[in-house]
């Protein structure tokens, strides 16, 4: 017997299946979706059976596998082939694509264990299994907990595979202040040891690294000298935290005719177009429980963890103790525990984000995509993939049908529905039918002019005031985290920037520090320009921070959140602003884009957009889209109860079409606009649009290397558009430089040609290629 094995190397040589001879003791035993060690030149690798088959047609002498790591297969068929559609669709490797299909536990070390059931054994099982007896569990460090499988009987064995190193994992871990008479040697420890005294409060370890630029060095010399301790904490969760109570939904009209056009035990992609409020998660709910009455399960996919909180309170309150949930935020043994219970079937639904996808759930009745025009579906590192493309496989392998829903779907989307491809379905009212919140333009020119240079207009500041008298609750949002965009010398016009990326320093109030979005760099604030000397110093546009102190200013009585990546750190930390803002235990909450994805408050009735132009103007050929998309969404956070909603959108442009249509909330006719500009582009859905960069530290090597490849692309393509090669919008990122082509692909040659071309650079040392799909 012999087994067709994809070697973990990432290398275009070895990206093909390599064929080895089954052991006898192993046969009728290793199965495909299995991994195994096998020997590869000089080494052991370990790889992926794809195939077991009779016969092989290799002449040369083959060898032999040398161990079985999993007993039970890890994964099936279905996933195999949709490894080897990443591999080719969006140019990656055939063993990347398979280690993205299975959680981070399963790719630790292994060590088998065997465990005695007789002493009758056949002596070759006992040389090839190398028998040792039962390992007591006590035995193994309690930090280096072994996950397993359920036990696997062959015969008379019974086989554990365990993880041999398990990385710990991360507590909530914080500082705490304990001083001693004496001081230490370093400037930095006694620096840090200021700080916390002046906190007067634990701190936890994560914040003083990241945010105010401590070294774990600096913190493990206090440590070790007893100037400070350091301890962990479990997150308390509260006893009644899952005593999710169930709604009693009636649908309307427009909803019962939906809901009765979704054919079930039928492949069709539903766009479900639904404004925002109209009642698609009911939907979403019903049709999952149509599918499981006939036996099915569902996978549903939400675009970030922070839809998580509220819609699997909605599905546990509804479908009881059913339900997995995957996100990128659990522990490596959590996700392990949720992918264990639905390779078991223990569970009837999936709820998660991008990687839920990979899910190992079988009989699947539906698949939902909610939000489907949400950029986060895409996975920006290696392997690269679009989920909603792996819905659409996994549906059709299923014969269930997939529905994308969207209160603004994306162009290429809503183009396929108006063409057929997509079956389209329509909610243009609410489900409670009250009307879409009012929107008011406020010019910031006018501001400027009128004095004001605050981040909130006063036509903002008067509903601000007025929604609290009210009682009731205000989202602002600004997708621009920190305090100040940047810090510039008002003397000599010296801008503070990153020394390893080409960008700005942001500036951070609360911690005083200046620090690089790309690549984490940090230094503290200056006093004096770094150039000149001068001590003018002007802090330069605004960020949520910023934002957060103007509201208090104005409103110093009230209850402000704030919700970014900068004070979100943990998925317990999104809960609890969550959960603080739903029982109203605050007044206003200012963020990012994280409070425009779903959230369902019944008391907000007034939404702010600080500045609307910082999507308008982004370098993509969709950032229009993704303007109206944002504003709308948040727009959307409003009067979704009983109330009346209001927003107030800030900008600079106002009769820019994009805002005009925000404002009005005309999704057709901001499409027809948009629909037009893309085809006199060429860009999607009237091409495929794919964004090569060229990344290496010698930056004429990488010019040369960039204008080689837009030649050769150029070569095999007519009617293809090939752009560039230019500078990055962010030329040196990580000290690297980035040159990026534009493709426009009309045909399959280009393609084919930039498959060709990708894996020659992955072992290149000095220039390294990223191929996206856009």
């Amino acid at each position: 017997m012999y087994a067709e094995v994809i070697i973990d190397i990432k290398n275009k040589q070895v990206n093909r299946s390599f064929d080895y001879i089954i052991p006898s003791y192993l046969e009728g035993i290793i199965a495909v979706g299995s991994r195994v060690y096998v020997p590869f030149g000089k080494q052991k690798r370990m790889g992926y059976v794809l195939k077991i088959k009779d016969t092989t047609e290799v002449v040369r002498e083959l060898k032999e596998i040398s161990d079985l790591i999993d007993y039970k297969p890890i994964l099936n068929e279905e996933f195999i082939e949709m490894a080897k559609y990443i591999a080719i669709h969006d140019f990656s490797f055939y063993s990347t694509s398979l280690d993205a299909m299975i959680p981070q536990a399963l790719r630790m070390k292994y060590e088998k264990i065997v465990k005695w059931v007789t002493d009758s054994l056949d002596d070759s099982l006992k040389k090839h299994f190398k028998l040792k007896k039962e390992v007591s569990l006590s035995r193994i460090p309690k930090d280096l907990e072994p996950i397993l499988f359920k036990e696997i009987k062959l015969g008379n064995l019974v086989i554990d595979t365990r993880i041999k190193r398990v990385r710990k994992d991360k507590y909530i871990t914080y500082i705490h202040n304990n001083l001693l008479n004496q001081r230490p040697s370093s400037k930095k420890g006694i620096d840090l040891l200021n700080y916390l005294e002046e906190a007067n409060q634990d701190l936890e370890l994560s914040y003083v690294v990241n945010e105010c630029g401590y070294s774990k060095s600096v913190i493990d010399t206090l440590e070790k000298n007893g100037f400070i301790s350091l301890y962990k904490l479990e997150a308390e969760v509260e006893e009644d935290e899952k005593n999710y109570k169930d709604k009693d939904v009636s649908l309307n009209d427009m909803q019962k005719k939906i809901y009765a056009s979704l054919k079930l035990n039928e492949n069709k992609v539903y766009l479900l177009h639904g404004v925002t409020g109209s009642g698609k998660t009911e939907l979403y709910m019903r049709w999952i429980k149509d599918a499981i009455s006939l036996g099915k399960k569902a996978l549903m996919l939400v675009p970030e963890i922070s839809l998580t909180p509220q819609i699997t309170a909605q599905f546990y309150a509804r479908f009881k103790e059913s339900i997995a949930v995957l996100h990128s935020r659990l522990t490596i043994s959590e996700k392990y525990d949720e992918w264990k219970r639905i390779l078991n079937g223990d569970v009837k639904i999936v709820v998660g984000a991008r990687s839920a996808i990979f899910a190992p759930i079988k009989d699947l009745g539906i698949v939902i995509v909610d939000e489907c025009h949400e950029a986060s579906y895409k996975q920006s590192n290696n392997p690269k993939y679009n989920a909603i493309d792996l819905a659409i496989r996994r549906a059709k392998t299923y014969n269930c049908p997939l529905v994308l829903g969207s209160a603004t779907p994306n162009a290429e989307d809503y183009y396929k529905a108006l063409e057929g491809e997509y079956t389209l379905l329509s909610l243009p009212l609410r489900a409670n039918l009250k009307p879409l919140p009012k929107v008011s333009i406020v010019d910031l020119r006018e501001e400027l002019k009128n004095g004001n240079r605050t981040p909130i207009s006063n036509e903002l500041k008067n509903a601000l005031i007025q929604c609290y008298q009210n009682k009731e609750q205000s989202i602002l949002f600004l997708n621009r985290r920190g305090y100040s965009s940047f810090v510039q010398c008002r003397s000599c016009g010296e801008v503070i920037k990153c020394p390893h990326c080409d960008v700005s320093l942001t500036y951070h109030g609360k911690t005083n520090i200046l620090k690089c979005h790309y690549c984490g760099y940090q230094m503290i604030n200056v006093s004096k320009c770094m150039k000149c000397g001068s001590d003018k110093i002007r802090y330069v546009g605004s960020g949520t921070e910023k934002l957060e102190e103007a509201v208090k200013k104005i409103l110093p009585e009230a209850r402000v959140l704030r919700l970014d990546t900068d004070c979100i750190t943990k998925m317990s930390d999104y809960e609890e602003c969550y959960h603080k803002f739903k029982n109203h235990e605050a007044d206003i909450l200012v963020g990012t884009q994280m409070v425009t994805k779903g959230l369902d408050f019944e008391n907000v009735t007034l939404v702010g957009v600080a500045n609307a132009d910082i999507a308008l103007h982004y370098p993509t050929f969709d950032a229009n889209q993704v303007a109206f998309n944002l504003l709308e969404q948040v727009a959307g956070r409003a009067g979704r109860a009983k109330r009346d909603g209001r927003v107030i959108i800030q900008t600079y442009d106002p009769k820019n079409y994009v805002i005009q249509a925000a404002k009005n909330h005309d999704y057709e006719g901001f499409y027809k606009k948009e629909i037009l500009f893309r085809k006199a582009a060429l860009m999607p859905p009237f091409s495929e649009s794919i964004e090569i960069e060229v990344i290496g530290k010698n930056i004429t090597k990488v010019k040369a290397e960039a204008f080689h490849i837009a030649n050769a692309l150029r070569e095999v393509s007519k009617s293809s558009v090939i752009l560039g090669p230019t500078e990055a919008f962010i030329f040196k990122k990580k000290d690297l430089y980035h040159y990026t082509i534009q493709v426009q692909a009309a045909e399959d040659a280009v393609l084919d040609k930039i498959s060709y071309i990708y894996p020659l650079y992955q072992n290149d040392k000095d220039i390294t290629l990223s191929i996206t799909r856009r």
